[in-house]
């Protein structure tokens, strides 16, 4: 019987390969499941340097430190505490320096520390960069450190048609696969042409209910309505304001709108929606007696005069308004403020609403009373607080005011945008 060879079967690669692969990634995926790698932070870039360059100038430890727990900011400036904020106490940073090392150049900036709440870290002055942050007291350094972790941003002012964006941080992992000893605190600044935050919200006086006792329409004398001139004054206002390059916008969308100061959509709401850096209520005044006359500008009770001062001295040298002598101040007349209780407590509150509210918590905002803080919940504890100015422009009673404003009211605009620019520092559009 002759031998047969038996015919050999022909591997088919076509099933097999994709076979084994498919084996492969089964076997591979039940070991990363099972057996995960630990993640690597790929660290932060700095100044346009390298991973590791930006890695070098951020491991650094330091000794000597100074550990805040709080911080807000108002308006355009940031503040920085040693203790949590209590609205009316004094913080052990005040009367010390904050030094800010640019890692990027080597620049250093200084501020002085006092308790006016715009007379903190003005960001406005910054250039780009990534910023150490250290307390000197007694002539010497402390590196800033947070007892916790911080990550918050703000917008400045716009300026040469640019907003910078200031981030606050404050970590201990900013370093690949490292973690530091304590939450260093920086500042980053970078240019940021796409934001859409206002700068400005202007708020013409008019429409309130805040008392529930009907629609007030401010004042009404001598031909002139306080709803419908305030409402057309800051048209202008925010006309002048625009040829500044800055972006403002107006509480009230028409002449006729009723608007509170507080409540969902209320003045203050609208000012924390648009973060705006400065809020300007427009309003008229009146008397008993037709002599008194002149602008008064209330600001807040723990904010420096410095703007309404300004805003004062300008229209005084414009020859268009005076400051009221019925408050005299050590630089500039008309310029106040004043301060009130709140449930049964020492008078520690800003007595006007639309400068409390909108403050954040900088003010104390939405905590003065049981009201306020059912009402104004968005603006309690908020710490990107705006810088309010309520200006009471001319008494009508006055004929002098009176005539002022009817020659005048758009030059007394004008005036007042280009005291903003100066306080500002902004040159206007083409200069």
């Amino acid at each position: 019987m002759a031998y047969v060879k038996r015919a050999r079967k022909k591997i088919k690669w076509k099933i097999v390969i994709p076979l084994v692969l498919l084996i492969m990634a089964m076997i591979y995926l039940v070991v990363t499941i099972l057996f995960p790698r630990p993640k690597q932070s790929e660290g932060i870039q700095i100044c346009d340097y390298s991973i590791t360059k930006s890695a070098s100038l951020l491991e650094k430890e330091h000794t000597e430190i100074y550990t805040v727990t709080d911080y807000f900011f108002y308006g355009e400036t940031l503040t920085f505490l040693k203790n949590a904020y209590t609205l009316g106490e004094y913080d052990d940073i005040y009367g010390k320096t904050i030094k800010l090392l640019n890692l990027c150049n080597g620049h250093e900036v200084l501020f002085q520390l006092n308790n006016t709440i715009d007379q903190q870290i003005e960001l406005g002055e910054l250039e780009n960069g990534m910023y150490e942050v250290y307390v000197i007291s007694n002539l010497k350094e402390y590196r800033m450190v947070a007892n916790q972790a911080i990550r918050d941003e703000i917008h400045t002012i716009t300026r040469q048609n640019n907003q910078k964006k200031v981030e606050v941080i404050a970590s201990n992992t900013l370093v690949q696969d490292k973690t530091l000893g304590q939450q260093y605190v920086y500042l980053n600044i970078q240019d940021d042409e796409a934001s859409s935050d206002y700068d400005i919200m202007i708020d013409p006086y008019g429409g309130n209910d805040d008392y529930g006792l009907g629609m007030d329409l401010g004042i009404q004398k001598n031909g002139l309505s306080e709803n419908d001139e305030m409402y057309k004054a800051a048209l202008v206002l925010k006309e002048k304001l625009e040829a500044y390059g800055l972006k403002v916008g107006i509480t009230k969308e028409n002449m006729a709108q009723k608007m509170n100061v507080s409540g969902d959509g209320g003045r203050a709401y609208k000012g924390y929606e648009s973060k705006a850096k400065l809020f300007l209520n427009l309003q008229f005044n009146d008397s008993a007696y037709s002599e008194t006359n002149g602008i008064e500008i209330t600001h807040s009770a723990y904010s420096s005069a410095k703007l309404a001062n300004q805003i004062i001295h300008d229209l005084e040298e414009s020859g268009y308004l005076k400051g009221s002598l019925l408050y005299p101040g050590s630089i500039q007349n008309g310029t106040h403020s004043q301060l009130t209780k709140g449930d049964a407590s020492a008078p520690i509150y800003d007595r006007e609403m639309v400068i409390r509210e909108t403050g954040g918590k900088a003010t104390g905002a939405g905590s003065m009373s049981e009201n306020m803080r059912t009402s104004n919940s968005f603006a309690k504890n908020n710490n990107k607080g705006i810088q309010t100015l309520v200006m009471r422009l001319i008494y009508v009673s006055n004929p002098m005011d009176y005539k002022q404003w009817m020659d005048h009211s758009e030059e007394i605009m004008s005036s007042i945008a280009d005291s903003v620019a100066i306080y500002y520092q902004i040159e206007k559009e083409g200069q």
